[in-house]
């Protein structure tokens, strides 16, 4: 597309419109209509813009008349507009429930046992050995025996010995805490 085709949009009616001028003229008519659904600034200037992104990526396909384009950008920020309210009452409706459980005494009193037991479990492995440490660490990142001893340059009998030293050291220093955290991973 050379730089003159791609400033105009040319109607079926034969009209040609100079895009960037559009965008000047109309964008203050755009961006106020958009208040009559959201408040913010930023997300209506936001919304008028992408709008705007749009409009030209389809202006080869070619509108009938600058009206038929003032339309459809109309018909678009409405639903931008209500997509993004949308969004919003979803992210608020998550946000509220969220918020009640945080209050609630069982959350906080979870919340403090997670803490304390990963304070306690990493202390623990800072105690073992750094080549116990090391595998034991990308075992509990989700790795596999075979990924440990590639990653490490060890071999997969090493890689389970390793672990079972660990665990032993941790089942002594942690206890049933160990067991609760092994059976989860």
């Amino acid at each position: 597309m050379t730089k003159e085709q791609g400033e105009y949009i040319r109607f079926l009616n034969g009209e040609v419109l100079v895009f960037k001028h559009f965008f000047k003229e109309y964008f203050s008519k755009f961006f106020a209509f958009t208040s009559r659904f959201i408040d913010d600034a930023y997300v209506r200037e936001d919304i008028v813009q992408e709008t705007f992104i749009i409009v030209w990526s389809r202006h080869l396909k070619m509108f009938d008349s600058e009206v038929s384009l003032q339309a459809f950008i109309y018909r678009t920020l409405r639903n931008k507009c209500l997509d993004y309210i949308r969004h919003e009452k979803i992210k608020e409706r998550y946000s509220n429930e969220f918020s009640r459980e945080l209050e609630t005494s069982d959350y906080l009193m979870q919340a403090i046992i997670d803490e304390e037991s990963r304070f306690l479990i990493h202390k623990a492995i800072q105690s073992l050995t750094p080549q116990v440490q090391a595998v034991i660490k990308l075992h509990l990142e989700g790795k596999k025996n075979k990924e440990i001893a590639e990653e490490m340059g060890i071999s997969e009998t090493t890689v389970k010995f390793h672990k079972s030293v660990a665990y032993r050291e941790l089942n002594k220093s942690l206890g049933h805490l160990f067991l609760m955290v092994a059976m989860l991973s």
